[in-house]
């Protein structure tokens, strides 16, 4: 009885390896797809056009990428708060469109070379952005931060915000309204994303804090799973041959 019992015992754990095992890169040309897990509300990174098109910086990277690899490209829609889990699971090859280096990240996951670099700053709406111009300014009793949940952003907020009123909302779309209609005062968020709302819609989205906010200096980075180092080695001699700056023109990614 125990013989057997430890038999189902291996054989369970042989189902979970398989089922959490990276494609290998022979299974992944096999397949003939390259699959690119997003949350895609990142903007200019990933995010949905007005046709409702998935479009930005890293779906144009990642298309590319896979040409490159004589790949189609499948694009898998994963979320903040569960694309680790999700990859970890292997329900995509590459997690990518706005993924932010960090230690805890990288000690479960391989990481690309740099895609662009970053920091965290203070976005507010631009009639309010003359009093928030610091960390000391916005965590007040009377300052409401917005933030949505699974990412960088609400790491920051957690750690730093002690006494501003925090509103969680679903995801950053949410955030980004806030700050327009104004029941929001400011939401951190990257400097990449930042640039591109001041840019976009002008009047309304500024960067109120003068520079990076301390400590918050990163970059971002494709996510894969440590057991494909072969993906990982093809995806940084792609990102070597300079398309990177082509694109980040293109779509005004900070480089």
């Amino acid at each position: 009885m125990l013989k057997i019992k430890g038999w189902f015992f291996i054989v369970s754990l042989m189902l979970v390896s398989h089922v959490t095992q990276a494609r290998t890169w022979d299974e992944i040309v096999q397949s003939g797809e390259l699959r690119v897990g997003m949350a895609g509300d990142y903007s200019p990174l990933s995010f949905r056009n007005k046709l409702g098109q998935l479009v930005g910086f890293d779906v144009d990277m990642t298309k590319q990428l896979a040409k490159a690899l004589n790949l189609e490209i499948q694009f898998v829609q994963t979320s903040w708060p569960t694309i680790s889990k999700d990859l970890a699971e292997d329900k995509f090859d590459i997690a990518a469109g706005g993924v932010t280096y960090t230690e805890n990240r990288a000690k479960q996951f391989s990481f690309s070379s740099s895609v662009a670099k970053n920091g965290k700053i203070i976005l507010s709406h631009c009639n309010q952005a003359a009093r928030f111009e610091t960390l000391e300014e916005i965590d007040q009793p009377d300052v409401k931060v917005i933030v949505n949940p699974g990412g960088t952003n609400e790491i920051y907020v957690n750690s730093h915000i002690k006494q501003a009123r925090v509103i969680r909302v679903k995801d950053n779309f949410a955030n980004l309204q806030g700050i327009r209609n104004k029941t929001a005062d400011v939401m951190i968020t990257d400097l990449i994303e930042g640039h591109f709302y001041q840019l976009h819609e002008k009047g309304v989205f500024c960067i109120s804090s003068s520079d990076i906010l301390d400590g918050t200096m990163s970059f971002k980075a494709y996510m894969m799973k440590k057991d494909n180092p072969e993906l990982l080695e093809k995806v940084n001699h792609w990102l070597d041959s300079g398309s990177k700056f082509v694109l980040a023109k293109q779509w005004q990614v900070v480089q």
